[in-house]
């Protein structure tokens, strides 16, 4: 598997995105007024997002910005954009492609009566061996609110798997320590914290990252290299 993820990474570049991006249902990431940016990857999963409507009318719009590409060619790939409330009393998917007829995909709401939670999936293709997806923007105007992200957790506080050394299962906490399931102890700290970028020292191994939701934490100088690769429950 580590010799898989390898190639991989030799063979694309992984693209940052400025927004955070969930990866839970259960647990979707809040939109904000404007343009919310993201990067759609097969090799991660279905991402989350949600707002709320309000009586009125509003307007849902989803744009494919840029193909992930293989040497430089784009790849043939589609994103599936789902809108569903929270009882589930509705689902509405629609695609869309790199084609510039076919890059954007809108959701009109009219008369609208209550206000209601609105979440939005953005699934990749279901592709596993290529890394397919891409960069897009959501936007949603009209009768809508937002809410502010509830964890103010630093983004590195989780659990990865090592994808160096033999530190196996690694815990990044709070305090900025960091622990090994094989006994190894290190600590963190943040050193851009806008962009994420963190250096890690594990006994003798010095490490400059940067986090990406869904990957873990990257080389800064080739974001394709997962060091540390997040884990997902």
């Amino acid at each position: 598997m580590r010799k898989l993820t390898a190639l991989i990474g030799l063979l694309f570049i992984a693209a940052v995105s400025a927004s955070a991006q969930s990866l839970k249902p259960e647990n979707p990431y809040p939109m904000a007024a404007g343009i919310n940016k993201g990067t759609s990857d097969s090799l991660v999963g279905t991402q989350y997002w949600y707002f709320y409507t309000a009586p009125g009318s509003n307007r849902l719009t989803v744009r494919f910005k840029t193909p992930t590409a293989l040497y430089g060619a784009q790849m043939n790939t589609v994103l599936a954009i789902t809108l569903y409330d929270e009882k589930r009393s509705f689902r509405l998917t629609k695609v869309v492609t790199q084609r510039k007829t076919e890059n954007e995909a809108v959701f009109t709401a009219d008369n609208v009566k209550s206000r209601m939670k609105i979440i939005v999936s953005i699934a990749p293709p279901n592709q596993n061996l290529i890394r397919m997806g891409g960069d897009y923007e959501i936007e949603a105007t009209g009768s809508v609110q937002f809410a502010e992200a509830s964890s103010k957790t630093d983004p590195i506080v989780r659990t990865y798997t090592s994808m160096v050394n033999s530190y196996g299962a690694t815990k990044f906490l709070a305090d900025g320590t960091v622990i090994g399931s094989d006994g190894t102890n290190g600590t963190w700290k943040a050193f851009d914290p806008e962009n994420r970028i963190y250096t890690v020292q594990m006994e003798t191994f010095r490490f400059s990252v940067q986090y990406l939701p869904g990957y873990g934490l990257v080389k800064t100088n080739d974001p394709s290299l997962i060091v540390f690769q997040e884990l997902r429950r």
